[in-house]
């Protein structure tokens, strides 16, 4: 018999998880003085143990394809199939292992130069002159290709930033250099980061497109109370002979 878990976000909240100083499983909002789960990055089964295990109010950041209805199997039967899994890639193995033939020799094969690689290392090699640090404007556009404003506009890793104006266009306050990170952030969208690359000119202009395929929310977690399905009598009449 499967049990089931309800997770949803009733009000999102409207403060940015990028400027959250960073903790062990999430961020810590100075706003509600509470940490700040982040969700984004696990597993169904993951986010599934984690609401099994904890009964305190959480608040959390997920994307809204993993705000769902979660199915899943009891503890007995779960560590039940775990067993005969484990016990069949063991029994897996040791058949492999038994009919692996001894290693005679190894064939040493002398490695060729990569012609890609060197004709690359020769055009990284030119004179070019590159510049120190940049000047970088830019354009950010919503899944319409309309301009997108208000979004922030942070230098990863620092308080450093801007906001894009009216018709979606910036320029970053300060020059940056190379393999500095600028991190995209909007309300209703999934955050977006941009690395600098090293450019010819001292001014590199850069367009940055959301799209809301998967939308993050963040907010205090309902978690509904798990609960038995119910079974037809063809489920009851299987269940006999488990």
């Amino acid at each position: 018999m499967k049990k089931s878990l309800q997770i949803s976000v009733k009000q999102p909240c409207s403060e940015n998880f990028a400027n959250f100083r960073k903790t062990e499983q999430g961020g810590y909002c100075n706003s509600c003085q509470k940490e700040v789960i982040d969700f984004t990055g696990l597993s169904d089964f993951e986010i599934v143990q984690y609401f099994k295990n904890e009964n305190v109010s959480t608040c959390g950041r997920f994307k809204t394809s993993q705000l769902k209805n979660y199915e899943f199997e009891p503890d007995t039967i779960m560590n039940t199939n775990i067993f005969f899994k484990s016990f069949g890639i063991a029994s897996f193995s040791l058949l492999a292992l038994c009919a692996t033939p001894p290693v005679q020799s190894q064939e040493i094969v002398e490695a060729t130069p990569n012609l890609e690689m060197v004709i690359d290392q020769n055009i990284h090699n030119t004179n070019v002159p590159l510049a120190d640090s940049y000047t970088v404007r830019g354009t950010v556009l919503d899944e319409s290709n309309l301009p997108l404003p208000g979004v922030n506009v942070i230098l990863k890793g620092t308080s450093i930033g801007t906001t894009t104006d009216y018709d979606g266009k910036f320029e970053f306050p300060q020059k940056l250099e190379v393999n500095d990170v600028l991190i995209f952030s909007y309300i209703g969208y999934d955050t977006k980061e941009h690395k600098i690359k090293a450019s010819e000119t001292d001014t590199i202009e850069i367009e940055i497109m959301f799209d809301s395929t998967d939308i993050e929310l963040m907010g205090d977690v309902v978690v509904g109370e798990a609960y038995k399905s119910k079974r037809n009598i063809f489920q009851k009449f299987i269940a006999l002979f488990k």
